[in-house]
């Protein structure tokens, strides 16, 4: 594969750069000093902003090669002043640059945080900056989480994804400790478009797949955790492509003070478009697709000047080193606010679909007539209060509006010809349809309208009574409040032979749907976590979680465990970590849970649950002088109350009369690390089986929809050896098939396994860096461009994603396969500057 890389890389520049690249690099090494020449270790070296590419040892040695051109140096420590240098690097010269770095004074110390977040079971850390050299359709979060261990997805369309046999609406997502909601009409991934996160935004993201501690909701799946970005100084980012623009402001007020720090006042502004016509073109069936998806942004920060400028010592953990801490500002207030809008119009015009074996192949044709539009509008506001008394307590007040309207209408009339198709390869009329099989038409007509709100206030603390004390607390309330008003009409006929008849064969109308609702419902939520540190290496984190949801009467208690040990705290011991957790996780019905297939309400349910037993085994090592990850866990998932429920797409569809008890089982493991030096890679791999029992059917134990039971993913990165910024970025998805059935019929809806999912995607980029002219003028400019050619699904897979089932003259039923994207060129270009 290594080879295959680097043979299409170099086919790439010799083809569509036309550039040499035979200069030999440029060498800067030297020692890194105090001011009394002692070494100083673990100082971060970066080039031109990029994410650090070397950290001193014990000697303070560093040696970083490039390829000629102007670069600027950045040396960082947090005890030490910032240093840099601004350098023209040329051909086969060695360069030999000691650098001296001051020690921070009280007056210039920037303020060191406390961690909060405890060492949660299986956060696996994603870089915003690898989110950026990804090739993907939209250059989001949810694109990178579906190459995590634990994480199925078989739409490259959509942003959602399942986790350890879960469906999409078992999954929490959190900006700034914001919950964030999907879009609830939604039937496929063209109409989705991006994913709420903006990663030019992101500082932080962390991800679990379950075992999760109590200050984390009421969801039975998983935990997407995105801290956006506090400014520190002015930055920005364009992006420019076939398939999205996006714009990316940040910056902060001056400080009259401290100029070299930043002032009170921050703010931080993302805008986005994404257009995929390009890329809904390529799909079977043609039409006139106007797909357009807009997402603004914004985050403000104000915080009055503090009433204590007491200057503080602290130990950090049972270290004995004295670091200076100032106390953070008592008062800190943040704004956010965000505003989505997703319009989806296309005028389909017709269809030709081959599907079958070698032995017996059959073709769908298809014209149409009509009309399909789909419009969700967002809207997501939060102010947020930071207040911290003392040193040791600090509170954290949320409130919370957030509003969806959501509309789809559609009338589409579609007259199709079913017939078998010659595959005998020495005929004349090889690849021709002979027979015709069937006949038919279909009319879609829906109305369907939905307005939906949530409003909740919080209020989170956090007390610790030291650095070195072994007991910290964390504990919270949350009242909410939702009102969901939809009005559902919608119905399908489907004429086959003349006459229309239903899956059952009576006469009547394929399918209706018809309810029209409000739902108002409050929750009433608190939670307790303590964290108790057992020696030096080992932590006890326990907690309770305690929901009240009117709607349904409903009380869930929700006791959590997760126990940390980490052999490398230990004088000597290797870098090794046991983790082990269990927890019981309820989901209470929010909407889709509520609604029969025919548009009524059953809300006489309970809420589904989930008994988590997990054990997971953390070890880094070095290979090739470089250092490796390797996340391994395995798990046991007891699930209950479950509403049994069918897949369209993205279309969830809940059976609210039918109960089930479950269970869900596997292993995942991820490997990372430079498998190429400088360039960090991963692979993923999971096992899963998931089944669940039909209360009264007599049927036994039947696959769930997301039993998919083996996944595989992989990023690799590759570089020119002799000019590291000419680079190739490849992802590869690979999932065994989903269950699906006929839409409707309960007892056949897992019957059929889906074709495996395979997807390979490819960038090629060129990194151009320039030393921004604030260095020595004080003015904005460009400080790096990054241009990318990417290549989507790399070996024309035809991946299929749902069906449409139809019958021939005999009544005998077809599933026709509706197929994801080809081929695809894309170009983009990121600009960012200061």
């Amino acid at each position: 594969m290594n080879i295959f890389l680097r043979i299409s890389f170099f086919l790439f520049l010799s083809c569509f750069l036309q550039l040499s690249f035979a200069q030999s690099p440029g060498v800067v090494k030297g020692k890194v000093i105090d001011p009394n020449n002692r070494p100083i270790q673990g100082v971060k070296v970066s080039v031109n902003e990029e994410a650090p590419r070397f950290t001193t040892a014990a000697d303070g040695l560093y040696e970083i090669t490039l390829t000629p051109g102007r670069y600027l140096i950045k040396f960082t420590h947090p005890t030490h002043e910032p240093a840099q240098l601004d350098l023209t690097i040329v051909s086969d010269y060695i360069y030999n640059k000691p650098v001296k770095m001051l020690e921070l004074t009280l007056e210039e110390s920037l303020i060191l945080e406390e961690r909060k977040d405890p060492p949660q079971l299986q956060l696996f850390p994603i870089e915003a900056e690898e989110i950026l050299k990804m090739p993907a359709f939209n250059r989001s979060v949810e694109a990178a989480v579906k190459f995590l261990p634990g994480v199925a997805s078989n739409n490259e369309f959509s942003s959602q994804y399942q986790v350890r046999g879960g469906n999409f609406d078992e999954n929490l997502v959190y900006v700034n400790g914001i919950e964030i909601y999907r879009p609830f009409l939604s039937r496929n991934g063209q109409q989705e478009g991006l994913g709420f996160s903006n990663p030019d935004m992101a500082q932080e993201i962390k991800f679990s797949t379950g075992g999760f501690a109590a200050q984390y909701g009421d969801k039975l799946s998983s935990v997407l955790d995105i801290t956006y970005r506090t400014p520190e100084k002015f930055r920005g980012t364009v992006e420019a492509g076939f398939l999205t623009q996006s714009l990316h402001l940040e910056g902060t007020s001056a400080s009259k003070k401290r100029p070299n720090q930043p002032g009170r006042f921050t703010y931080l502004l993302g805008a986005r478009r994404f257009s995929t016509s390009y890329l809904l073109n390529s799909l079977e069936t043609r039409g006139e697709y106007q797909p357009e998806f807009l997402d603004v942004q914004s985050m403000f920060t104000f915080t009055p000047k503090s009433a204590s400028k007491e200057t503080k010592y602290r130990l950090r953990g049972n270290d004995t080193t004295r670091t200076i801490y100032y106390p953070r500002d008592r008062v800190k207030l943040t704004g956010f606010l965000a505003l989505t809008r997703n319009r989806y119009q296309f005028e389909p015009d017709g269809r030709e679909t081959t599907f079958g074996t070698i032995q017996q192949a059959f073709r769908l044709r298809t014209g149409f007539e009509g009309r399909e539009t789909s419009n969700y509008t967002t809207g997501l506001g939060a102010l947020m209060l930071t207040h911290q008394p003392t040193t040791n307590l600090q509170f954290n007040y949320t409130f919370t509006a957030f509003r969806t309207d959501e509309n789809e209408l559609f009338d589409v009339e579609g007259g199709y010809l079913l017939g078998e198709v010659n595959t005998s390869f020495g005929s004349d009329e090889f690849n021709e349809s002979e027979f015709d099989l069937g006949i038919g038409s279909e009319y879609r007509h829906a109305r369907n309208y939905l307005r939906a709100d949530v409003v909740s206030g919080q209020v989170n603390g956090y007390w610790f009574p030291g650095n070195t004390a072994k007991h910290k607390l964390l504990f919270g309330m949350k009242y909410q409040y939702q009102e969901i008003d939809d009005e559902l009409k919608e119905y399908t006929v489907l004429d086959s032979a003349g006459y229309a008849v239903d899956p059952f064969g009576r006469f009547g109308l394929n399918e209706f749907i018809q309810g029209e609702a409000t739902l108002v419902s409050r929750l009433y939520k608190v939670f307790l976590q303590h964290e108790f540190q057992m020696g030096r290496a080992a932590q006890l984190i326990t907690g309770v979680r305690g929901v009240y949801y009117d709607l349904i009467d409903e009380v869930m208690i929700s006791p959590r465990a997760q126990f940390v040990y980490d052999a490398s705290k230990l004088e000597g011991g290797p870098d090794l970590r046991l983790r082990l957790a269990t927890g019981i996780y309820f989901q209470p019905p929010f909407y889709r849970e509520f609604r029969r297939l025919d548009g009524t309400l059953n809300l006489n349910i309970q809420p589904q649950q989930s008994i988590h037993y997990i054990a997971g085994l953390d070890y880094t090592f070095k290979a090739w002088g470089r250092p490796f990850t390797l996340i391994s866990e395995a798990y046991y998932k007891d699930l209950s109350n479950l509403i049994p429920y069918e897949v369209q797409n993205v279309r969830l569809r809940y059976y609210p009369d039918r109960l089930a008890t479950g269970y869900a089982y596997g292993i995942d493991a991820r490997l990372s690390g430079q498998f190429i030096k400088g360039a960090d890679s991963w692979i993923s791999l999971g096992y899963l089986k998931t089944a669940e029992d039909i209360a009264d059917d007599e049927q036994g134990e039947v696959p769930r929809p997301t039993d998919q039971r083996l996944t595989f993913a992989m990023y690799f990165q590759d570089e020119l050896p002799s000019n590291p910024t000419f680079k190739v970025h490849m992802s590869y998805l690979f999932g065994s098939g989903f269950r699906h059935g006929p839409p409707t019929v309960f007892e056949n809806r897992t019957f059929f396994d889906m074709p495996a999912y395979h997807r390979v995607d490819i960038g090629f980029s060129k990194l151009i860096t320039f030393v921004p002219k604030s260095v020595n003028t004080g003015k904005r400019g460009i400080e790096s461009i990054w241009a990318t050619l990417e290549i989507f699904n790399l070996f024309q897979r035809e991946n299929t994603v749902s069906y449409i089932w139809i019958k021939d003259l005999n009544n005998n039923r077809f599933a026709v396969p509706n197929r994801l994207s080809a081929r695809l060129l894309n170009f983009r270009v990121v600009a960012k500057f200061r």
